[in-house]
């Protein structure tokens, strides 16, 4: 299920992320990989600056994130992130 996140799922989103980011690890330049990948201060950051994540579900458990923003007449996808358990399984193009 696809549903808009809110702030009770502010840790959820975090933990995807930085589970997500985990399968870049030796991909990404060292210099740009780091743990977390997302701190909590630059998460809240990209929410308060307009940032809107919605989520994929399974299970009752959130699998999968994608934040937009919308920027004058154009919303931007800023952020995709799906747990590593669960890439190459179609959420992300779900999303």
């Amino acid at each position: 299920m696809i549903r808009k996140c809110d702030d009770r799922d502010f840790e959820a989103i975090y933990e995807t992320i930085n589970d997500a980011a985990k399968a870049y690890e030796g991909v990404i330049p060292a210099d740009r990989y780091k743990e977390p990948y997302m701190p909590k201060e630059e998460l809240r950051h990209e929410i308060d600056a307009g940032v809107e994540f919605w989520g994929y579900e399974e299970n009752d458990q959130l699998v999968g994130v994608m934040g937009i923003q919308d920027v004058g007449d154009v919303t931007l996808i800023r952020h995709a992130y799906v747990k590593k358990s669960k890439q190459n399984q179609g959420i992300g193009s779900k999303l």
